[in-house]
């Protein structure tokens, strides 16, 4: 096809290599798909094809606009889940409100920083009423995407919840992390997450240089408030992708077990997911939220 490249990201560093395989047609137009959320006493988590995108188990509403493309691997249909909970520590209430939560999904005609009144509306608020005294409510839809990239990652990956020391494996990963870090060895650290982040500037219309800007930021972040990481323990085992992807949440608030301590009361919860390539003999992180 006229246009369509095919890619291989790659490091400018001396650092071992890390690839990602994509093609890209570069006389396509650049769409960008965000889920509008507005939430009314609901906790919530929303997945695209299976992989989670957002979870909010705060106590107060949430009201802002989700990036779909990084979770979009090429064009065709797309599906849309989201799980419902009442607001967490006031389960006994059920729901607040008979719609809990406001969806629209959008479509941006231009790529790379998107004008966000120049959109169309694929779907609005879909969800039908929700009865009174449900404590879990499970919604699914589907949309058609068309994006000008193919990464077929997930396509390159095996099944993890048929190997039988997988939680063995996972955890060996979660304390390699966590060793680079507290030694402040940021660089190597940050580089576990070459795919994931190669994969979110592909889709996402990254320009040159935007995604090494972004990274001095994390680190920066991190490296300034806290200092080590939270012990991996308390945890439980979760499987994505249709068992291609895997995690650890914490037992207790659901959030990410691979946790950043500042020795206090503060911490910074890490969200990624594991999977295997058929051309890797380890874990990676492939997708990040």
């Amino acid at each position: 096809m006229l246009g369509l490249g095919s890619c291989n990201a790659q490091q400018k560093d001396n650092t071992a290599k890390q690839e990602l395989s994509y093609t890209m047609d570069k006389n396509a137009q650049r769409h960008s798909y965000f889920l509008l959320t507005v939430t009314k006493g609901c906790s919530f988590r929303v997945l695209l094809n299976d992989i989670p995108i957002k979870e909010h188990f705060a106590g107060w509403s949430f009201d802002g606009e989700l990036f779909l493309n990084q979770f979009i691997a090429k064009s065709g249909i797309q599906k849309l889940k989201i799980e419902f909970y009442p607001v967490k520590g006031h389960e006994e209430n059920s729901f607040d409100d008979e719609r809990p939560i406001h969806l629209e999904v959008r479509k941006f005609i231009k790529g790379d920083t998107p004008d966000l009144l120049d959109y169309d509306t694929i779907s609005i608020n879909p969800i039908p009423k929700i009865e009174k005294g449900t404590t879990h409510y499970v919604y699914e839809t589907e949309f058609h995407a068309d994006v000008p990239y193919n990464i077929p990652i997930l396509d390159e990956c095996i099944r993890l919840d048929t190997i039988p020391n997988i939680e063995e494996l996972v955890k060996e990963q979660y304390n390699e992390l966590k060793t680079l870090y507290e030694k402040r060895k940021y660089a190597q650290f940050l580089q576990k997450f070459d795919i994931s982040r190669q994969r979110i500037a592909v889709a996402n219309y990254y320009r040159e240089g935007r995604m090494e800007k972004e990274n001095k930021w994390v680190i920066d972040a991190m490296k300034e408030a806290y200092k080590k990481v939270a012990p991996i323990e308390n945890y439980k085992l979760l499987f994505y992708g249709n068992g291609k992807l895997v995690t650890l949440i914490d037992k207790t608030d659901s959030l990410a077990t691979f946790r950043l301590d500042d020795g206090g009361d503060s911490f910074w919860p890490v969200t990624f997911y594991l999977g295997k390539r058929k051309s890797s003999d380890k874990l990676e992180i492939l997708f990040e939220e």
